[in-house]
């Protein structure tokens, strides 16, 4: 069974949250935002925080900020719906809970998203062909080495 996806981006400046979230609806979910480090950019310049603290937001609030030029260097976001339940430290721990959508960006390029939805996942691995991203791959129970749904 397909879990999620894993794929690199470029390590630079641009709106790639935007771009790998953009076949979700993301005002059908609460979106938590777990202890990340990337930065809006501004005038070429890494301003602050694009996620000030560890949250819990709306689709519209995320929205707004992933419109944003950023850079991305560690960033774990999951969507619930409808409320947000406990934490999620393992891949059980995700299937159990309200969560349904984990996106995890380590080293500024590597990403890793889990997702209950198959047409979605299906979606999501579509758009990171159609975006040229590198390195695509389905990730499935047989070659998930990840121990924990987190960034760090």
């Amino acid at each position: 069974m397909r879990r999620g996806l894993s794929f690199t981006i470029p390590n630079q400046y641009g709106q790639f949250l935007q771009v790998i979230l953009s076949p979700i609806p993301l005002d059908q979910y609460r979106w938590k935002v777990v202890d990340e480090e990337s930065y809006i950019v501004k005038d070429g310049q890494l301003d602050r925080l694009l996620f000030l603290d560890s949250t819990v937001i709306d689709g519209r609030q995320l929205n707004e900020l992933i419109t944003q030029q950023h850079y991305l260097i560690f960033v774990d976001i999951k969507a619930f719906h409808p409320n947000v339940s406990t934490e999620i430290e393992t891949y059980e721990d995700f299937l159990r809970s309200t969560c349904e959508f984990a996106l995890i960006v380590t080293d500024s390029q590597d990403v890793t998203i889990y997702c209950k939805d198959q047409q979605m996942l299906g979606s999501l691995y579509q758009n990171a062909i159609l975006h040229g991203f590198e390195d695509i791959a389905y990730i499935t129970s047989n070659n998930d080495s990840r121990t924990h749904l987190s960034c760090w």
